[in-house]
């Protein structure tokens, strides 16, 4: 069994993964601006319900709380005030706690934290980037997700 199809039988099963809450407060990267919050979605199987209710892609967020880089991923990148709408309109997000969701972490082939995979809703892998990275980084990230996912959709369309 590849690892899209074992992804599929995992979201599909009535297994509930545990996540991360959304944890202290984030800060923008811009001191002045106002801190911005994304709602995370605690478990696996209802992100992938709604990813496949809304036809958005997953942006699954590993972190643990004893990695630094997690944190910063969190208080800079994913707290930014230019990203949280473009997550919010384009993604299902879900933060999942590396300890806890080992075996999800190994399904995915997760090694290094923070690691971001984003999946569409037929656990297509679109992207997965490991370590921290910042905002242009990151938007770069989401940007080649959407863009592969359009390039998949689009074959698809075209297969009688």
């Amino acid at each position: 069994m590849d690892r899209r199809e074992f992804c599929v039988k995992l979201m599909g099963t009535s297994l509930v993964l545990g996540g991360l809450s959304n944890g202290s407060p984030a800060e923008s990267a811009d001191p002045a601006a106002p801190a911005q919050k994304l709602v995370w979605h605690k478990t696996l199987k209802a992100a992938h319900k709604l990813a496949i209710e809304t036809d958005k892609p997953l942006l699954i967020v590993f972190g643990a709380s004893w990695c630094g880089f997690c944190h910063k991923l969190e208080r800079e990148t994913l707290a930014d005030k230019r990203i949280v709408p473009l997550i919010e309109r384009d993604f299902i997000p879900v933060h999942l706690d590396f300890d806890r969701d080992k075996k999800v972490a190994k399904i995915l082939e997760v090694e290094h934290l923070p690691c971001t995979v984003i999946l569409s809703p037929d656990a297509d892998l679109l992207q997965k980037s490991e370590g921290f990275t910042d905002y242009k980084g990151y938007i770069k990230i989401l940007q080649a997700a959407l863009e592969k996912r359009a390039t998949i959709q689009q074959v698809q369309n075209r297969q009688p």
